[in-house]
């Protein structure tokens, strides 16, 4: 492909992505009737102009961003350009003189991050609030101005999570990982906007394992509800005990309302989960038991309340360990809330509920995320390893379903 000719709106819009394959960045294309403008297109499409010249001052190659193709028009980049180059020949770098009026108004990390980061994703996503949380742990860049920051300080905060201590234990791969990749994309911002290097990608996140492999079978399940259900606070033991049976997010759960609430239609709502959409849960009779069993806190409009006024509770960890010893679950600190929502979907499969009924129920707008949970029970695998066999042997000792 011709990588060099006059550019027209209807070629830019034409140019091709960069394969995934590229060991480069962005594909460079050159304008003719402009020399030394660029178009850059990356390999999810998006295209950028730059304007390469060699600089007066330290005679080295440089480049200049000029602004990203269709934000900027090709009459207007052209005349950025020209005017730039006009700045060479008059013994001028632009970049230099662009980076000096730039120190002095460059924003910190933090700054960034509150001013133009965090706005921006108060729109977009549901879930800000996550990534504000996340920040947090990037204290020792806060006051780093941003074209200071390097790869390594991101690499020292991975390592510093990786071992550091928290009211769990250590911090999970997945906690650090969702640090470190909040940090790439802001860094990613920064380069749109900055024209700084993108020192995100410089970063790679950990491996992780994301086979769910702990859940609780029939039998721990059913101690564990009881368990929760004997706890001295009906408010706290009844959240426990309707995780493990209705498979919510526990966060999903924690935020309902009593008027979201219809005990004589047996339904709760949430007007909106984690995927975007609403979802309905239908009560059983034991659901509904529970529920009853929790009371109204005056002036409070959420079903589990907490002890600030008007607020629902927080994450109960410590009655929540407090029943798993209870219940006599083993390795208790293998079972975490999320656990409640894996436990559900695996016994269901497991006992012979429909993939695409386990999916409506835990909400998941692809089944692709539903079987990650589908975990067998031992006595099933048995079960599986066996089938085979009897059948070659002709010994019809096995009921299949």
């Amino acid at each position: 492909m011709n990588k060099k000719f006059k550019f027209t709106p209807s070629s830019l819009n034409n140019l091709p992505k960069n394969p995934a394959s590229s060991k480069s960045t962005e594909l460079e294309f050159s304008d003719t009737e402009v020399i030394g403008l660029k178009c850059l297109v990356g390999k999810t499409g998006n295209k950028r102009f730059l304007l390469r010249y060699t600089s007066p001052v330290t005679r080295k190659k440089a480049s200049i961003g000029l602004g990203r193709w269709p934000d900027i028009d090709l009459l207007t980049v052209r005349k950025k350009a020209r005017k730039l180059k006009e700045q060479v020949v008059d013994g001028i770098d632009p970049r230099q003189e662009r980076d000096k009026k730039l120190n002095n108004v460059m924003p910190t990390v933090s700054e960034f991050f509150h001013k133009v980061y965090l706005p921006l994703a108060k729109k977009r996503k549901r879930t800000w609030n996550d990534d504000e949380a996340r920040f947090r742990h990037c204290h020792s860049i806060h006051n780093l101005p941003f074209d200071q920051l390097t790869a390594n300080h991101l690499l020292k905060i991975q390592l510093d999570m990786s071992e550091a201590k928290c009211r769990d234990g250590v911090y999970a791969v997945a906690t650090v990982n969702r640090v470190i990749a909040l940090m790439k994309t802001v860094c990613k911002l920064a380069f749109r906007l900055l024209d700084i290097p993108n020192v995100g990608d410089k970063v790679s996140l950990l491996p992780e394992n994301n086979i769910r492999t702990r859940y609780l079978d029939l039998d721990e399940t059913r101690r564990l509800v009881k368990a929760a259900r004997e706890y001295h606070c009906p408010n706290t033991g009844g959240f426990i005990a309707l995780l493990f049976l209705t498979g919510c997010r526990d966060s999903e759960l924690r935020l309902r309302r009593w008027d979201e609430l219809d005990l004589d239609k047996r339904i709760l709502s949430i007007p909106r989960t984690k995927n975007g959409s609403s979802h309905v849960i239908y009560l059983s009779d034991l659901m509904v038991e529970i529920f009853r069993s929790i009371q109204r806190v005056t002036g409070n409009p959420y079903i589990f309340a907490g002890n600030k006024i008007g607020k629902p509770i927080y994450q109960p960890r410590y009655a929540f360990k407090v029943i798993k010893v209870r219940a006599g679950i083993e390795n208790p600190d293998e079972v975490v809330f999320h656990t409640a929502r894996h436990s559900v979907a695996s016994n269901l499969i497991s006992n012979g509920v429909e993939l695409t009924a386990v999916q409506k129920l835990l909400n998941h707008r692809d089944i692709s995320s539903t079987q990650r949970y589908a975990k067998l029970s031992e006595a099933k695998q048995r079960d599986t390893a066996s089938y085979l066999s009897a059948m070659v042997e002709q010994r019809p000792e096995i009921k299949w379903g």
